[in-house]
């Protein structure tokens, strides 16, 4: 199973995100910004990253871009409560899957395993 770090400033979806991989049996992480991810990430590693993008100081965007320039990056999954534009500027910067907010658990855990296969098959590359 993928170590998942899961990024959101509202904490009640990032205990939502949180809840729906561990009863899934995944192994999660937590930050509450882009900033504490990245520190997060350093010090404990994480295969999948499931971020936010409206957040303060470290936005998800400038986030996903900093994670992309690791030797190994992790998988991305982008989410937004805005709307379709954000993902999609999300995805052209490298998050390989999308969703909007409020997620839809069969949703999140369907790119979660797409995300993990990828990761497995050796696909996943920084760009």
């Amino acid at each position: 199973m993928p170590r998942i770090l899961i990024v959101d400033d509202e904490e009640t979806d990032r205990r939502l995100i949180q809840a729906i991989l561990t009863r899934a049996g995944h192994q999660t992480l937590t930050a509450c910004d882009g900033e504490e991810a990245l520190r997060v990430y350093l010090e404990s590693g994480a295969d999948i990253v499931v971020t936010d993008l409206e957040m303060p100081g470290v936005h998800g965007f400038e986030l996903i871009t900093i994670l992309r320039e690791f030797e190994r990056p992790p998988a991305v999954i982008a989410l937004s409560g805005i709307g379709p534009l954000q993902l999609h500027m999300a995805g052209s910067l490298g998050a390989g899957w999308t969703l909007l907010k409020p997620v839809d658990p069969a949703l999140l855990l369907d790119a979660v395993r797409r995300a993990d296969e990828q990761r497995d098959d050796g696909s996943l590359k920084s760009g």
